[in-house]
C-alpha cells in the first residue's frame, strides 16, 4: 500500500548547476519522504537537462535509509552500453523500480534510437533487474490492440500518464489484470493550472472530492503517484494528513 511522491529535480545547463537549488531540493524532497510511502524521481522532464535521479536518489537514501525509490530512466538518447549503466546503478542506490520511457525529444536531441518496450523486454529476459521493477508507460485511454508490443515485453507493472477520473483506472486494472499498475493523479491546486492545461486534464472532476478520489484509486491499485509541479507546499500538507 503505497502514496508516491513525484520529484522532478533541478535543471542544470552545460556551465551551470545551482548548488543552492540543488540544496533546497534535496531538503525538501527529504522532508516529503518522511511523510509518503515513497518518492518516484523523474529524469530530465520534457527533454530539460535536470540533475540526475540516480544522484538525488543516492543522497536520499543516505539520509533516509531504507526509502522506497523508483526512477524514471530516459531511452530516447543512450547507448546499450549507458542503459545498462544506469539499470546497475539504480540497483546499487537502492531503488526498488524503473519506469523505462522514450523520452521527450528536442531540437538537438538525436531521433528515437531505443525502444522503451524493447529495453523492458531485455531487461526483463536478462535477468539484469533482479531487483528492480521494470515498469513501462500506459495512456489514460489506451487501445489495447495497439499495445501488444508493450504488454509482450512482460513488465511488473505500467505507470499511467496523469488519471482525471475514477473509470479510466478501473478500465486500466480491468483489461491488465497480470501487471501491477500504478496511477498518476495531477495535485488540485491552482498553482497547477499550467500544468493542467500543458496535460489536458480537467482537475474540477475530482478537485471537491480529492481525498476520496485518491482513497478510491489507492483501495484499487494499492498504489498512487501524485504529482504537484506548481504547488509543492500544499501536497506536502495534504501527504502529512494522508499518510498509508
Amino acid at each position: 500500500m503505497t502514496l508516491r511522491y513525484e520529484a522532478n529535480p533541478p535543471k542544470t545547463s552545460q556551465n551551470n548547476t545551482d548548488a543552492d537549488s540543488v540544496v533546497q531540493f534535496l531538503e525538501r524532497l527529504r522532508r516529503t519522504a518522511e511523510v509518503c510511502g515513497g518518492v518516484h524521481i523523474t529524469e530530465n522532464v520534457l527533454g530539460h537537462s535536470r540533475v540526475s535521479p540516480i544522484l538525488v536518489g543516492r543522497h536520499l537514501y543516505k539520509s533516509i535509509p531504507g526509502v522506497k525509490m523508483t526512477l524514471t530512466m530516459r531511452v530516447r538518447d543512450k547507448s546499450t552500453s549507458e542503459i545498462d549503466t544506469f539499470v546497475q546503478n539504480s540497483m546499487d542506490e537502492g531503488f526498488s523500480g524503473i519506469l523505462v520511457v522514450a523520452g521527450d525529444g528536442t531540437p538537438d536531441s538525436p531521433g528515437l534510437l531505443q525502444i522503451p518496450s524493447s529495453i523492458a523486454y531485455r531487461l526483463r529476459r536478462s535477468n539484469m533487474c533482479k531487483s528492480l521493477k521494470v515498469y513501462l508507460s500506459v495512456p489514460t485511454d489506451p487501445v489495447y490492440a495497439h499495445m501488444k508490443t508493450k504488454i509482450d515485453a512482460r513488465p511488473h507493472g505500467f505507470m499511467t500518464q496523469v488519471v482525471q477520473n475514477y473509470s479510466q483506472v478501473q478500465d486500466i486494472v480491468a483489461n491488465l489484470p497480470d501487471f501491477d499498475i500504478i496511477p498518476i493523479v495531477l495535485y488540485p491546486s491552482p498553482k497547477n493550472h499550467k500544468a493542467a492545461s500543458f496535460l489536458q486534464i480537467d482537475m474540477s472532476q475530482y478537485a471537491d472530492e480529492f481525498p476520496s478520489f485518491v482513497n478510491r484509486i489507492h483501495d484499487l491499485t494499492g498504489d498512487v503517484l501524485l504529482t504537484s509541479p506548481g504547488d509543492h507546499a500544499s501536497l506536502y500538507k495534504f501527504l502529512v494528513t494522508h499518510q498509508y
